[in-house]
C-alpha cells in the first residue's frame, strides 16, 4: 500500500483526550440520531479550560465525543462514533476528527484520519493519509468514504447536533501487514487521540502545543483509550459432583446456534475477524478446534449463542475434560421472540465464561459447554451443547501452558520364584490305650504317650482323629478297661467256686 508523509492542517490538529468515567451497558449503540446514558462505552469533553491552540482562537463550547466497540459483534468488528455539539457552537464546516494508530503505522508518519463534516446540511465522512481496506485512497485532504458507511446520521435538533457513525473494521485496515481476508484486531483499548477545526481554528487537549504531527509527537501510541463495555460479572461459581452429561439430541434438544466466540472477553485473533454475527462453530472447526497458550496469554473463552429444549434450562456452564461441571450465576441472557421462534418456548440465549488461569500443566484439555434442565415433572438432566459436530458445537480445545508432568514410570514386574515342593507331612504321635494284664485282678489307669510308639499305633490313632461319628480314643480305653476288671472278676469266682 502506498503511504502519503504530507501532513494537512486539519489531520495536525489533534486533540488528546479527557477521559470519563466507562458507562457499564448492555446493548449496542444505534445510529438513530439520540445519544441516550449508557449507549456508549466512554466519552471525552473538549472544554474551553482543558484545550490548547496553536493558531490563536478561543473555543466557546463544549464538544463531547463518544465512541463503542461492541463486545459482542466480534465477527463484524465496529467502532461507533457519536458527536454532540450545542447548537449555539455549531458551524457548517466545522471538522470533527479522530485520529488512529491501528497498529502497524511506524513513529515517524502520520496516523490515520477520520473527520466529519456537515455541509449543505448534509454529512459527509472523510478519510485522510493512508489507504484501507475500505478505500484505497490516501489523499492527505481527505477521500470521501461517506457512501461507503451506510450507518451515518446527521440530527440537528432545538438544543444539540448530533452525529452519529457507525466506522466498519475496513476503515481500520491499512498498510500490508494483515493477511489477506483479515483486518484490524480489536481489543479494548484503541490508540487515538481527538481533535477539531472550529471556525477555521484548531483545538487540542495535549498538554503542549504540538510542534510536529507524527504518531510519535502526537503521543497517540500513549494514549491508548478503553472503548468497549465492562462485561457483566459472571457471578457465583457452582460445581455439581457425580452427575451424567448427555448429548444435545438424546437430552431433548430442539435447536442452538454458536454464534460468537470472545478470547480475554474480546475475541480470537484470526478466526473471528470478519463477516455477520454467527457461526463462530464452523470458524472454529477450521482451525481444528484447538487454540494454543503456551506462547500467547488467555485467561477466559466465552461461547455466546442460545440453545432450546423441550424442558427449561436451569443453569449454564461448562466442562473441562471429564471433571465436574462449573455451572455460571449469570449465564443467560435477554432473550427475544426470534430465538424462542426457532429453539422453542424454553429457548434462551447465554453466554458462558470458562476461566483457564487454572489449567497451567501443559496439557491437551477438552472443554464443553453444559447446561442443566429441569422438566416439568421437577427431573434434573444435564446436556452437552452439541447439536452438530462442526456446525452447532460449544467444544473447544486448549493447550495449556506450563511443563507437562513427568510421565509415570512402569515399575518392572518382580521375578517369580519357582514353586517348590511342600515337604510331606509326617504323622504326629499320637496316644494309645496300654492293655492291662490278664491275670492282675486290678485295672491299672488308662494313660497316654507322650510320644515313642510305632508307625502302626500312630496310623492308628490318626483313622481315629479322622473317622466321623466314632467314638473317641478315651472312651474306648474305658470300655477296655472295664471289659479287663469284670473278666477279671469272674475269673476270681470261677476259681472260689473250685476250692469249695
Amino acid at each position: 500500500m502506498k503511504k502519503v508523509f504530507a501532513i494537512i492542517i486539519a489531520a495536525a490538529m489533534l486533540l488528546s483526550l479527557f477521559t470519563l468515567p466507562v458507562i457499564a451497558a448492555d446493548a449496542d449503540p444505534m445510529v438513530d440520531g439520540v445519544i441516550t446514558e449508557g449507549e456508549y462505552a466512554v466519552s471525552f469533553e473538549m472544554r474551553p479550560d482543558n484545550v490548547k491552540t496553536w493558531t490563536g482562537g478561543t473555543l466557546d463550547t463544549t464538544i463531547t465525543y463518544y465512541l463503542n466497540a461492541p463486545r459482542d459483534g466480534l465477527l463484524f468488528q465496529v467502532l461507533f462514533v457519536g458527536i454532540v455539539i450545542p447548537v449555539s457552537g455549531f458551524n457548517e464546516g466545522d471538522m470533527y476528527q479522530i485520529a488512529f494508530n491501528p497498529g502497524n503505522i511506524p513513529d515517524d508518519q502520520q496516523p490515520l484520519f477520520v473527520s466529519f463534516v456537515v455541509k449543505n446540511h448534509a454529512l459527509t465522512i472523510l478519510q485522510h493519509n493512508w489507504e484501507t481496506k475500505l478505500l484505497e485512497d490516501s489523499n492527505p485532504a481527505g477521500a470521501d468514504i461517506t457512501d461507503l458507511v451506510p450507518e451515518a446520521v446527521y440530527e440537528k435538533g432545538e438544543e444539540n447536533v448530533v452525529i452519529e457513525v457507525k466506522l466498519p473494521q475496513a476503515f481500520f485496515t491499512i498498510g500490508d501487514d494483515y493477511e489477506e481476508g483479515t483486518g484490524y484486531k480489536f481489543t479494548e483499548t484503541m490508540k487515538l487521540g481527538l481533535f477539531a477545526v472550529i471556525k477555521g481554528q484548531g483545538y487540542t487537549t495535549l498538554p503542549t502545543t504540538p510542534a510536529e504531527w507524527t504518531v510519535s509527537a502526537l503521543g497517540i501510541n500513549d494514549n491508548e483509550v478503553k472503548v468497549m463495555k465492562d462485561p457483566e460479572d459472571i457471578g457465583e461459581q457452582t460445581v455439581v459432583t457425580g452427575v451424567d452429561i448427555d448429548d444435545f439430541l438424546d437430552a431433548g434438544g430442539k435447536n442452538m446456534s454458536f454464534d460468537t466466540f470472545f478470547v480475554n472477553r474480546v475475541q480470537l485473533d484470526n478466526i473471528i475477524m470478519e463477516g455477520s454475527d454467527g457461526g463462530a462453530s464452523a470458524k472454529l472447526e477450521a482451525y481444528g478446534r484447538e487454540i494454543d497458550g503456551r506462547e500467547d496469554t488467555y485467561e477466559n473463552f466465552t461461547f455466546r449463542g442460545w440453545a432450546g429444549f423441550e424442558s427449561e434450562m436451569t443453569r449454564a456452564g461448562y466442562q473441562i475434560d471429564d471433571n465436574d461441571p462449573v455451572f455460571l450465576e449469570n449465564a443467560f441472557k435477554a432473550t427475544e421472540a426470534a430465538v424462542r421462534g426457532a429453539g422453542g418456548g424454553y429457548a434462551s440465549r447465554l453466554e458462558i465464561e470458562v476461566d483457564v488461569t487454572g489449567l497451567q500443566d501443559g496439557l491437551l484439555h477438552e472443554i464443553r459447554a453444559v447446561v442443566e434442565l429441569e422438566s416439568e415433572d421437577g427431573d434434573i438432566s444435564y446436556a452437552y451443547l452439541n447439536m452438530e459436530e462442526a456446525n452447532a458445537n460449544m467444544q473447544f480445545y486448549y493447550q495449556a501452558p506450563g511443563d507437562p508432568p513427568p510421565p509415570t514410570e512402569t515399575p518392572e514386574p518382580a521375578a517369580t520364584a519357582e514353586p517348590t515342593e511342600a515337604p510331606k507331612a509326617t504323622d504326629a504321635p499320637e496316644a494309645t490305650a496300654t492293655q492291662a494284664p490278664k491275670d492282675d485282678a486290678t485295672a491299672a489307669p488308662a494313660t497316654q504317650d507322650s510320644g515313642n510308639n510305632d508307625d502302626k499305633d500312630n496310623k492308628d490313632n490318626k483313622d481315629n482323629k479322622d473317622s466321623k461319628g466314632g467314638l473317641p480314643t478315651g472312651a474306648i480305653i474305658g470300655i477296655v478297661a472295664g471289659a479287663v476288671v469284670v473278666a477279671a472278676v469272674i475269673i476270681g469266682i470261677v476259681v472260689a467256686k473250685k476250692k469249695k
